[in-house]
C-alpha cells in the first residue's frame, strides 16, 4: 500500500477505529481522552502514511495509538507533579 488514496485510508480509518480507540481508552482510562488520541492517531497516520509498512496496518496504527497514549499520560503526569 505505497500509494494510500483518501478513500483507502478512510477504508483503514473504519476497519481500525475501534482498535485504536480500545488502545488508547485501556492505556489512559478516559474515554474523551481517548477519542482525542483516537483523532490524534489517524491524523498522524495520515501525515506518515507513505511510512506504513504493506500488510501491516493493525500493528503499525496500534503502535501510534500507543505512543500518543503514552506521551499524553507522560505529559499529564507532568503536568500535575510540577
Amino acid at each position: 500500500m505505497n500509494k494510500l488514496t483518501n478513500a483507502s485510508f478512510s477504508q483503514l480509518v473504519v476497519q481500525y477505529e475501534r482498535l485504536v480507540y480500545t488502545v488508547c481508552f485501556q492505556l489512559v482510562r478516559d474515554a474523551a481522552a481517548a477519542e482525542d488520541l483516537t483523532q490524534e492517531t489517524f491524523l498522524s497516520a495520515y501525515l506518515h502514511r507513505e511510512t506504513m509498512p504493506a500488510g501491516y496496518e493493525r500493528q503499525w496504527l496500534g503502535r501510534i495509538a500507543a505512543n500518543k497514549a503514552k506521551d499524553h499520560l507522560q505529559s499529564a503526569w507532568k503536568r500535575r507533579t510540577v
